[in-house]
């Protein structure tokens, strides 16, 4: 499977899957955000990709750029089911920095910041809006609401937790935009189970990326 980077000029950015020989067709190529990611971090949309496209991968996931290794090997354990392997690899580590702010993915749909206070880590709110009913994005100091697709990817995966695994891989493909060291769902929403948030989490932390669950987002 490869995975192309695209944008377009009326504000919109994300991944096309393009299946080789051997792979599954998605039922959607696609996985976009109304908003134009500036900053790619080649190893989050590695990440993404994983956690989109990677089911669909017979066993090769192919990017445009080098993925380090250390992210590489963690995406080729999550998919260790299908052997997939990553390609091309950069073996010199990525010692990129994006902040140290956290992202609360909220799936309210209402539209608020968190209670931010200097000295302390700053949190993002980011809600992830269905582009069946909503489009574009509002991104003020503390949240953004985007329009995404990743309901679509949500609802014709097969797997359960698919609806956070894709809002998940939106906050992944933000995170870098966003100076995000860290992304935090809330606890009704988990719908993984404890051996797959494990497996979440060491596929997000080589990229720079802490996973955590909330009781609430609220």
């Amino acid at each position: 499977m490869k995975i192309k980077w695209t944008a377009n000029s009326f504000g919109r950015s994300g991944m096309l899957a393009i299946p080789e020989g051997g792979d599954t067709q998605p039922p959607v190529d696609t996985f976009y955000l109304d908003y134009i990611v500036e900053n790619i971090d080649q190893d989050r949309v590695a990440v993404a990709a994983a956690l989109v496209f990677g089911q669909y991968a017979n066993d090769r996931l192919m990017f445009e750029k080098p993925i380090s290794a250390v992210v590489a090997r963690a995406v080729e354990v999550f998919l260790r089911e299908r052997l997939v392997r990553v390609d091309p690899v950069n073996y010199v580590e990525n010692s990129s920095l994006h902040g140290d702010s956290i992202l609360v993915l909220d799936h309210s749909g209402a539209h608020s910041a968190p209670d931010n206070q200097l000295g302390r880590q700053r949190h993002i709110r980011v809600c992830i809006l269905p582009t069946e009913s909503n489009s574009g994005g509002l991104l003020t100091m503390d949240s953004l609401r985007v329009a995404s697709n990743a309901w679509l990817h949500a609802q014709r995966q097969p797997m359960r937790s698919s609806e956070a695994l894709s809002s998940l891989a939106a906050g992944v493909l933000l995170s870098a935009d966003l100076s995000a060291a860290g992304i935090a769902t809330c606890e009704s929403f988990d719908v993984t189970g404890p051996i797959q948030t494990d497996s979440l989490r060491a596929l997000l932390e080589p990229a720079g990326l802490s996973l955590s669950i909330q009781a609430t987002c609220g």
